[in-house]
């Protein structure tokens, strides 16, 4: 039970009118005069205001007694999907289901729920029987071509996205999973009948004009990519992959500054994005403005020190900025990490062949061409 001194707490920092709903809505329930809708809508309100606790526990209340009807029920399960307690949501759905087996909703939303944890083999199960229960319905197909495409089973799942097509032949979701399919079996005209397909049934899809765009880019249509990739972002504002997919094609149409504005964009939304780190960096390496490519360049290594693209341009920066002994630090921890990159054994050249060491500046262009042919050198190396 809600106590009437935590009134003015669950209602702080809402609007004046939801707080109003709150209170009346909590003195019916502390007089027990409210209805099982209300109390529904109080939980949902204890949710919404991040008083978390007390909202599942009335919802799970709710849920054990005999109060609701399988709509209430379904809200129920809906709310608690949205918090993320999808175990108490699928409990809800076995309620459901043993209310009604012949219904395929209940089911669907199961192995919906199921896949979203990760148990894929459960969430197939929960799919096929959804199907078994309601099979012109694409979307019960297209979720399980969800599942076995997460499970790695692309044949399987290209079949059922066929199969929502051929039953709803304007399902723009299936129409984008198949043309991704599609991609990865290399069939790039194919994949992009497919996306134009996604796009022209349902415009309104960023994550459609995203594929296309991308599908663009790999053809080497990249004004094309870019017309996508906008298209998406009126849509999807906030989308990382949107901005970071829009900033690369950009870049490699050498339109700098308009790619830099994109990368920030990603900042703005993931301070801490290392791929728009890395390539914020890269772009102020390529203007020549080495101090402030330096700073993000060394923000990406912090958050990746591994990556050994990122430790070299790092390197790079400190080579520009005439600190050799950084540089030298960067490129041997390049070294150690991947033996095989040979662009930094001609980097390691360039350095000794500043301080005119030109023993040790020899013995690193030899040890790049060998590299870079992907030879093995033999003989004694320089010592460091």
């Amino acid at each position: 039970m809600l106590r009437w001194d935590r009134l003015f707490d669950i209602a702080k920092g809402e609007g004046g009118e939801e707080s109003r709903d709150i209170i009346r809505l909590t003195k019916k329930f502390e007089s027990g005069e409210a209805l099982p809708e209300e109390r529904l809508e109080l939980a949902e309100h204890l949710l919404k205001g991040r008083n978390l606790k007390k909202g599942e526990k009335m919802l799970m209340e709710l849920m054990a007694s005999d109060d609701l009807d399988e709509r209430l029920l379904e809200e129920a399960c809906e709310l608690l999907e949205q918090v993320g307690r999808y175990e108490l949501a699928l409990e809800g759905y076995h309620k459901i289901r043993s209310i009604d087996p012949r219904r395929a909703l209940p089911v669907y939303r199961m192995g919906r729920l199921l896949e979203m944890q990760g148990k894929l083999e459960e969430a197939i199960l929960h799919h096929k029987q959804a199907i078994a229960l309601e099979s012109d319905n694409p979307e019960c197909y297209y979720r399980l071509g969800v599942s076995f495409m997460k499970n790695h089973q692309y044949e399987e799942a290209e079949e059922q996205y066929r199969k929502a097509i051929e039953i709803d032949p304007t399902h723009s979701k299936s129409y984008t999973n198949l043309g991704y399919i599609l991609d990865l079996q290399g069939k790039r005209e194919s994949a992009l009948l497919q996306f134009r397909k996604a796009v022209q049934h349902n415009p309104k899809s960023a994550e459609a004009h995203f594929n296309l765009g991308a599908l663009y880019g790999e053809e080497g249509d990249r004004g094309q990519a870019i017309k996508e990739f906008r298209i998406g972002l009126e849509i999807d504002a906030a989308s990382v992959d949107g901005h970071y997919n829009l900033g690369l094609a950009l870049m490699n149409e050498g339109r700098l500054n308009d790619a830099e504005e994109e990368f920030k964009r990603i900042l703005k939304i993931e301070h801490d994005n290392v791929n728009a780190l890395f390539y914020l960096g890269l772009l102020y390496y390529r203007k020549v403005v080495y101090a402030k490519a330096l700073k993000h360049l060394q923000q990406a290594s912090r958050l990746n020190p591994g990556n050994t693209t990122i430790l070299y341009y790092v390197g790079e920066c400190f080579n520009k900025l005439e600190q050799p002994a950084k540089a030298l630090e960067f490129y041997k921890k390049v070294t150690e990490i991947n033996p095989a990159d040979s662009k930094v054994y001609f980097s390691l050249g360039v350095i000794y062949e500043k301080q005119d060491d030109k023993r040790k500046a020899s013995e690193y262009y030899k040890l790049a061409a060998l590299k870079s042919h992907g030879e093995t050198p033999g003989g004694t190396m320089v010592p460091e």
